[in-house]
């Protein structure tokens, strides 16, 4: 049994079909880098890892040097300092020494 579709259906269906797909895709393609991507990006255009690296921090003193790097010229928006902030008491913090 073969059902006729008009085109008007056709387009309905496909349109419904991309706006379920949609909020997959965009969060697969994430827009914001991560905690870890951005000091990657931005922390060794000045320097390399190994001053984070070597050092554990809670995070109120992580908050601290983050945001003296911003003072200093580092380019984070308030939300990418935050990340970055939370990536690097988890990763670098004391429990993990």
């Amino acid at each position: 049994m073969i059902v006729k579709v008009s085109p008007r259906t056709r387009w309905f269906w496909a349109l419904l079909a991309a706006l379920l797909v949609l909020p997959f895709v965009l969060s697969a393609c994430s827009l914001s880098p991560s905690g870890e991507e951005l000091v990657q990006e931005e922390c060794t255009r000045c320097h390399t890892l190994a001053p984070i690296q070597v050092t554990a921090r809670p995070e109120h003193e992580w908050r601290n040097v983050v945001y003296r790097m911003v003072g200093l010229g580092a380019d984070l928006s308030r939300r990418e300092a935050e990340r970055v902030i939370e990536y690097l008491a988890l990763a670098y913090g004391p429990q993990d020494r």
